[in-house]
């Protein structure tokens, strides 16, 4: 059963529920009304470390973060000739916040581990994958994100941030206030988009005190 199990804020659509005791025999309907709910769930840091519940009809979705990271990645690696594994990227992308469906969208205020948070997320994230009746790598690739080890996982963890202070940048933000994310932001090219957007956000009225 879905649900905003971590105190989420969230839209009020579920259309798993409402399906949930019919007898769906194709597993790629079953799979896409429980991933839906990422489109339901909002980024909680935004409405939970800055702006109130009030905000909540303006935030983004955890689906729309996922989207714009995948975007970001294409791009980036399109345009300047990176050496990484595009489709792995992109699965590393829309497939690191799969855990969410059931863990929900955890932030520091949830005074939650890094290892509970993992188990919790990992937990969640098999019981959406039961769902598919064909051998993938959905899962491996989820780990692997998770794990940091490999060249593509880091590439994807700093667009992670880096679309944070864009989509910071979207509420006017002052990003230079964003102490704990601009140092994760290691690779040039990544570097100069960030400079320009300090730059741009310079003196905005909305300084936030989230990571």
């Amino acid at each position: 059963m879905l649900t905003d199990n971590n105190n989420n804020y969230i839209k009020d659509i579920n259309p798993y529920l409402k399906y949930q005791n019919e007898n769906i025999k194709n597993d790629i309907i079953n799979f896409y009304l429980q991933y839906n709910q990422l489109k339901n769930i909002y980024r909680q840091g935004w409405i939970k470390n800055k702006f109130g519940s009030s905000f909540a009809s303006k935030c983004e979705s955890i689906a729309d973060h996922s989207f714009s990271i995948a975007i970001l990645c294409l791009t980036i690696i399109e345009k300047y000739n990176l050496d990484y594994d595009v489709l792995k990227c992109l699965k590393l992308c829309l497939i690191h916040e799969f855990g969410e469906v059931y863990a929900g969208d955890m932030t520091p205020k949830d005074n939650i581990s890094k290892e509970e948070k993992h188990l919790l997320e990992e937990t969640a994230i098999k019981k959406l994958l039961e769902s598919l009746n064909f051998t993938n790598d959905y899962f491996e690739i989820w780990q692997e994100y998770e794990a940091q080890e490999t060249k593509e996982a880091v590439f994807v963890k700093e667009l992670d941030t880096l679309e944070f202070l864009l989509q910071g940048t979207v509420y006017e933000l002052d990003i230079s206030t964003c102490k704990i994310s601009l140092p994760k932001i290691k690779t040039d090219i990544l570097k100069d988009i960030v400079k320009e957007l300090l730059d741009l956000t310079e003196g905005k009225n909305k300084p936030i005190e989230m990571p």
